[in-house]
């Protein structure tokens, strides 16, 4: 789904950077087609750690996929996680925000802080790229599952969001639900009205962004390594990104944020 708003996002406006910070399984590159990237977030992460990183080393850094769009590739395994540092995501977003007009940041699930490991700054944090993208964010944009197990942990994960220290996470108006791949045969007869009810009684969310399962369209852009907004204009899955998109843009749009 981060591809899918980068792309939505991009134009003449100014360049967007798309950037795997999922330390547990990011598959951003694959999902464009870079089957042989290099782990650019670790790179990206030891020059600024170094003192290195400027706007220049990071466009080197984060390749043209399509006109207008970057994207910084994620690590290639999980167990590479101990190089993402605190210290060096932090250098890391101020550049990103003076290279490109827009950031989109694909995390990880977890928000879990080791609280041991928070009274010593060098020691690195397992979900410290979720967790400092959020702190970053100037609207976080929060995906579950469209079926009763996805639809639970969504609700205890904005829980979690609302009580932790993420930023703009933690603040319902700068917050987009989105509930994706919804279907009638794990959502009932009509899906789309049961997801927001449940989500109405126990999150207490009003708004929520429904996208319909496609998996025909999906899979059919995976293989082609574009996003679906490129491969299947038109479709009920492609307008529905197109709002949530719109929707994520007017909720930067009042703080100029990026």
């Amino acid at each position: 789904l981060a591809a899918e708003l980068a792309t939505r996002r991009r134009g003449p406006g100014g360049e967007v950077l798309l950037v795997d910070a999922d330390t547990y399984g990011g598959a951003v590159g694959a999902v464009l087609g870079l089957l042989d990237e290099a782990p650019g977030l670790a790179a990206a992460v030891r020059a600024a750690t170094a003192g290195h990183l400027d706007r220049v080393t990071l466009a080197g850094l984060t390749p043209l996929v399509h006109d207008g769009l970057r994207i910084l590739t994620g690590i290639s395994r999980a167990a590479r996680w101990p190089e993402i540092s605190d210290a060096g995501l932090e250098v890391l977003w101020p550049v990103c925000r003076r290279l490109a007009s827009t950031t989109v940041v694909d995390t990880g699930f977890c928000l879990e802080e080791d609280e041991v490991l928070s009274y010593d700054t060098r020691a690195p944090r397992r979900n410290a790229a979720t967790l400092s993208a959020l702190a970053a964010a100037d609207v976080v944009v929060v995906v579950g599952a469209g079926d009763p197990l996805g639809l639970q942990r969504l609700v205890r994960g904005l829980g979690e969001l609302a009580e932790s220290k993420a930023g703009a996470g933690s603040r319902p108006d700068r917050r987009v639900v989105v509930v994706n791949r919804v279907r009638p045969g794990a959502a009932g007869p009509r899906p789309a009205e049961a997801v927001r009810d449940a989500l109405r009684r126990y999150a207490g969310v009003e708004d929520v962004h429904v996208l319909p399962d496609d998996p025909t369209v999906c899979d059919a852009a995976l293989l082609a390594g574009r996003s679906v907004v490129e491969h299947a204009p038109g479709t009920p899955l492609c307008r529905a990104v197109t709002r949530l998109a719109d929707d994520v843009l007017a909720a930067l749009t009042p703080v100029g944020a990026h």
